[in-house]
């Protein structure tokens, strides 16, 4: 989004284009392709690893993601399980996400990563 030209902006408001009308019929569809490609990839990259994880690991190597799904019982779902299995899940990757944002922007930004 920050590759979106401010002149674009301050060209919709001398038009007389307010600030919901800019957003949604000259903003949107010119990130619209990567909003696509955001979509598609975190698809991809959730729901393949968790159907790899299932079906191509053995019984005790299998990773949290997969280890999640089988926490129903016939008594319900052991929630406590889920919420430290879900809080194990998510810190690694926001440490990592945290350190290296203004890298993974910057190459976004030029067309690589």
């Amino acid at each position: 989004m920050s590759g979106v030209p401010k002149e674009l902006d301050e060209t919709a408001y001398v038009d007389g284009y307010s600030f919901w009308r800019f957003f949604v019929r000259i903003f949107i569809p010119t990130i619209a392709a990567g909003i696509g490609v955001v979509m598609f990839f975190t698809f991809m990259f959730s729901w393949v690893e968790l159907l790899l994880a299932k079906t191509l690991t053995a019984v005790d190597a299998k990773p949290i993601a997969a280890t999640m799904t089988r926490t129903a019982s016939t008594s319900g779902y052991e929630l406590g399980l889920l919420a430290a299995a879900g809080t194990l899940t998510i810190i690694p990757g926001a440490f990592v996400i945290y350190f290296v944002r203004h890298h993974i922007a910057k190459g976004f930004a030029l067309g690589r990563v």
